[in-house]
């Protein structure tokens, strides 16, 4: 049974995976519309409400870099591909789930289903540590079976979060959070920046 639980394992991490990577493409495109207007609104503020003057010509030359910077990255983030790589994880996961069924009611040799297994892995890009870390954290606390007192693993469940995957969670979705707000206030800080010089 090790090697079935296995499986649905790493379909539930593939599948954290998805939306991951769905997550990354929704936000990439929001930063670069949100770059963009920013772009725009400091070149119509410059151009006709603060007229600084032939001295000082330095915030129009950072917006300016600051718009070959926006050109740059939407052609970086296109090359990212995160719908059609999650596209691709959404067809291996489901393929797992097919396996899954398929081994778990087939009294199959492991060689022959082991060989279709990896096939099925070779689909697609393989999940990080966090995907896993999270499938294993959601799978628990959404799981309403109650604890073994001696294993404390739950009825349905065959492997909990330690303190170390709590602590991994934590400390990613700070740092993703963090790093999402910097971007999102970085053009903010730029004008203002400007404004002081």
């Amino acid at each position: 049974m090790a090697f079935i639980d296995n499986v649905s394992w790493t379909r539930k991490a593939r599948i954290q995976a998805e939306r991951r990577l769905l997550s990354n493409a929704f936000q990439s495109q929001l930063l670069m519309l949100w770059y963009s207007f920013c772009g725009v609104a400091a070149s119509i503020y410059y151009l006709k409400i603060n007229n600084s003057g032939p001295n000082n010509d330095l915030p129009g030359i950072i917006w300016v870099v600051y718009s070959v910077l926006i050109l740059c990255m939407s052609g970086f983030i296109t090359g990212l591909s995160f719908k059609e790589r999650a596209g691709l994880i959404k067809e291996c996961y489901e393929a797992l789930n097919t396996f899954y069924q398929k081994a778990k009611t087939a009294n199959a040799d492991i060689d022959a289903i082991s060989k279709e297994y990896e096939q099925i892995l070779g689909l697609c890009e393989n999940h990080t540590d966090y995907d896993y870390y999270l499938a294993l954290c959601i799978e628990y606390v959404t799981c309403t079976t109650t604890k073994d007192p001696k294993t404390k693993l739950k009825k349905d469940l065959d492997r909990r979060p330690t303190w170390y995957h709590w602590v991994s969670i934590s400390y990613w979705i700070f740092k993703h959070y963090l790093l999402l707000m910097l971007l999102y206030f970085l053009p903010i800080i730029l004008f203002f920046g400007l404004e002081r010089i």
